[in-house]
């Protein structure tokens, strides 16, 4: 098989990859196309080619962390990843949690080497000599940085609801309250410490601080969205969930995605960045 066909044949999953080591779609296009160019001029004839791309993927994207890391230092306000939205004909019924906003936003929190060893092991399912292999450390090494990566993810959020059911019927609640302008159908889904993440990066309005508290999200919800004038809004997936996204004539100014726990809404995000919202600009009403 020519080289072309054997990287495309890869191309999705270390997209996948990439995009939950960076939180940028972007990026992880670049990194993909990146680890396709550094093949090509290395002249490798390696007998197992998915090993070789993945190894050499996830190095470029270590490399890209480190420059990644400044930049949030100097963010304005919170941080949250880039949508990964997919194709109509692509788009699963089921939520796949390793995709959402919330958990791509905590893998900020871990080091590039914690943030590598458990999404390959836990998420991708390399086994740890796999992993070793690939970050060049040991294996015992690898499964004690997946191990300190897994205890500040159970420490810095509450297990999500992955019954998809579940899922559907509470975020349903939450979009069709916001949609229709309901603050009393909106304070009902939310959980009494639900907390809310906005992400303007200074380009949008946006609270520059999470906002903690059902009375407060409810306030701060019916001040931004449901006193606003809207051409559109519309539930949409992205990011391996049910999301809603609103639209101006401008285009789309706010993307909502929500973690839910035992039937209640715990955690809001919402994506006000331009940069961020250009994913959903060709589902823009005419």
């Amino acid at each position: 098989m020519p080289n072309g066909a054997r990287f495309e044949a890869e191309r999705a999953d270390l997209e996948r990859l990439a995009y939950r080591m960076l939180g940028s779609r972007v990026e992880a296009e670049d990194i993909v196309q990146d680890t396709f160019v550094r093949w090509q001029q290395s002249g490798a004839t390696p007998d197992n080619v998915g090993a070789w791309l993945t190894r050499t993927c996830v190095r470029l994207c270590l490399d890209r962390l480190k420059s990644a890391q400044r930049q949030r230092e100097t963010y304005v306000g919170p941080w949250l990843p880039e949508p990964w939205v997919e194709s109509d004909d692509s788009i699963s019924t089921e939520l796949d949690e390793t995709l959402s906003l919330a958990l791509l936003a905590l893998f900020e929190r871990l080091s590039p080497a914690e943030r590598a060893a458990v999404i390959l092991h836990d998420v991708f399912d390399y086994e740890f000599a796999e992993v070793a292999s690939i970050l060049g450390k040991s294996p015992n090494s690898c499964r004690q940085l997946a191990s300190r990566a897994r205890k500040h993810l159970r420490r810095d959020r509450a297990p999500a609801s992955v019954d998809t059911q579940e899922y559907r019927r509470v975020a349903g609640s939450f979009f069709t309250a916001l949609r229709s302008g309901d603050l009393a159908g909106l304070r009902e889904v939310l959980a009494q410490d639900v907390t809310l993440r906005s992400d303007g990066g200074g380009k949008a309005v946006a609270a520059r601080r999470p906002i903690e508290g059902a009375d407060k999200v409810a306030l701060f919800l019916a001040r931004t969205v449901i006193a606003g004038t809207y051409l559109d809004v519309r539930e949409q997936w992205f990011n391996g969930a049910p999301g809603l996204v609103v639209y101006t004539d401008q285009g789309p100014v706010s993307a909502f995605q929500v973690e839910v726990v035992q039937g209640a809404v715990v955690g809001i995000a919402v994506l006000r960045n331009p940069d961020k919202l250009v994913a959903f600009e060709s589902a823009s009403p005419s």
